[in-house]
């Protein structure tokens, strides 16, 4: 800063190592008075006492959840990777056998939100394999630590409070409130929030049970996709054949065209016969720039992106969908 003299800069050097050196201490003593504000505002929300003394009780900072927060991965997979890993042959049969298995409560969802069963069964393998992987973390204690600890606070603040309005509704015992280090809950791994907006009762027990009940995973699965806006006339993209030279200006989903134009411009399916005949807009996206695959993504595509918005996550469920389908 201009006009400031070299001993002032180490002043205020010192000083602000002090403060830093001071900081973990002070945190860890006013934990406790964050949690007095958060009860504070809850109770405003509409939380009673009764919950905020049985979800809150013992609740502290959880480490790992910071670590894991802070942690950022050292490399990025490609998407030929990544379909390996997601969309391999163990959890393309599981999901089968389980499609067949449960057949008449799909046919029953697919039925009511016109979300057809393998998209919902694709979406449950890919966020929880089907319901075995859905997070060891206590979620109240997570989220309090990520809304207390600072970055993203304001959001997990917010999942905080959703997830005792859930508590609070009595959907969920606190104790048996688990998921990611995120706060990402259940067999479909929804955020509080989303819960909240999007979570069914299909099994008419009086709770949305994401955790143990799948006609309420699999309903709410579809719930989210329907008002998302899938389309159950079509879908959700397939994979094609680039011609070699073919200029990739107009790539991404920033860009959409007609199969017809598409077709004009070489695009064929994979056995080199022409696009459908339909009016249909698409993206094409070139997956690791061409080289694992290219699809037109139509407009269901963009449900699975409001879900997840990586294109790596949507091609992936569209792929194992059409595993399921296929089998």
């Amino acid at each position: 800063m201009p006009g400031v003299t070299r001993r002032t800069n180490l002043a205020m050097l010192a000083a602000l190592l002090g403060l830093l050196a001071a900081a973990p201490a002070r945190a860890e003593e006013s934990f406790a008075g964050w949690l007095t504000g958060l009860r504070h505002e809850a109770l405003k929300h509409g939380i009673s006492r009764q919950t905020l003394d049985r979800a809150l009780q013992g609740i502290e900072i959880l480490p790992a959840v910071i670590e894991a927060d802070r942690r950022q991965p050292e490399t990025r997979l490609s998407f030929a990777e990544y379909r390996r890993r997601v969309v391999n042959d163990r959890r393309v049969a599981t999901g089968r056998e389980l499609l067949a298995r449960h057949r008449d409560l799909l046919s029953r969802v697919e039925a009511r939100y016109h979300v057809p069963a393998e998209v919902i069964v694709a979406l449950w393998g890919m966020e929880s394999n089907f319901g075995e992987r859905q997070g060891g973390y206590p979620v109240l204690a997570a989220l309090a630590t990520l809304a207390y600890e600072g970055r993203r606070a304001s959001f997990f603040r917010k999942e905080l409070l959703g997830a005792l309005e859930i508590v609070e509704r009595g959907h969920i015992e606190p104790e048996l409130m688990q998921g990611s280090w995120a706060g990402a809950m259940g067999q479909n791994q929804f955020m509080p929030s989303t819960y909240l907006g999007y979570a069914v009762d299909f099994d008419g027990d009086g709770r949305r049970d994401i955790w143990r009940s799948l006609p309420d995973v699999f309903a709410s699965t579809a719930n989210y996709l329907a008002r998302a806006g899938w389309d159950g006339r079509y879908i959700w993209g397939r994979e094609v054949l680039v011609p070699d030279g073919f200029v990739d200006g107009r790539s991404g989903l920033d860009h959409r065209a007609s199969l017809a134009d598409w077709s004009q411009r070489g695009i064929r399916l994979p056995d080199g016969s022409s696009l459908p005949r339909a009016s249909i807009q698409a993206s094409l996206l070139r997956m690791d720039g061409g080289e694992a695959g290219s699809f037109l993504a139509y407009a269901n595509f963009r449900a699975l992106m409001a879900w997840n918005r990586s294109t790596y996550f949507g091609v992936s469920v569209g792929l194992l969908a059409d595993s399921l389908r296929d089998g």
